[in-house]
């Protein structure tokens, strides 16, 4: 495994906001070819199990809105 690249100079003088604007900015530039990033082999295997499964009607699943809903209430009780 390589090391991670640095960072470019001056990023570590950014404030948090900055270096997340920046970082976001990088995200986007990247998600223009998503068919450029490397997939990893273990993760295809992932994906065709888990696809396997569900079209096998294994496995549970729920709607985006209900997964939601649940989450929101999880955040607003660990804050309470």
């Amino acid at each position: 495994m390589s090391l991670p690249a640095m960072p470019p100079p001056g990023f570590d003088d950014l404030s948090p906001a900055e270096k997340l604007d920046y970082i976001q900015a990088l995200w986007d530039r990247v998600a223009l070819h998503p068919e450029a990033a490397p997939v990893l082999e273990w993760h295809r295997e992932i994906i065709a199990e888990r696809l396997a499964a569900h079209r096998a009607g294994q496995g549970s699943s729920r709607s985006w809105e209900e997964a939601r809903r649940d989450l929101l209430a999880r955040l607003r009780d660990e804050h309470r």
